[in-house]
């Protein structure tokens, strides 16, 4: 059977599906913390800086989006004050995004919140079966990445 004739269970539609079920379950949950002015798209930067921070130049490889979206993206979220920049202490040519304190405690909610997801999911499929989708997932991206 050609993978194709079973379209319910096409890969590239199962994973838009999944993307857009979380995302709506995400916007519902920071609607309740954050201005509507963050939203879902923001999610992937803002993660990647994570309490550490993060240079530029490393946060356009590490979410694979170019350089003016990241310059566009990095405004966005300073103007929420969630994040500042600064030059790098180890190479002034290199600027790093860090949290600040409203951007921390936004990151801790969302993780809490995707623990809560994981919970809901380890419950559903239990959590064998859960480790084994995210074993899966890593390795299509990692395929996928060895691949570019």
């Amino acid at each position: 059977m050609e993978h194709s004739e079973t379209p319910d269970r096409l890969i590239f539609k199962l994973i838009y599906l999944l993307k857009r079920h979380t995302d709506k379950s995400a916007t519902k949950y920071l609607s309740t913390l954050i201005s509507g002015d963050f939203n879902v798209t923001h999610i992937p930067y803002f993660m990647s800086i994570g309490y550490d921070g993060i240079s530029n130049h490393d946060l356009v490889s590490k979410i694979m989006v170019t350089k003016q979206a990241v310059s566009k993206t990095v405004k966005e979220l300073e103007r929420l004050n969630l994040i500042y920049t600064g030059k790098s202490e180890t190479d002034a040519r290199s600027i790093m995004i860090y949290l600040t304190d409203d951007g921390k405690k936004l990151f801790s909610a969302i993780c809490e919140m995707a623990d809560g997801m994981t919970d809901e999911y380890i419950k559903l499929m239990g959590a064998k079966k859960y480790e084994q989708l995210v074993d899966t997932l890593v390795t299509l991206i990692d395929f996928h990445e060895k691949r570019n």
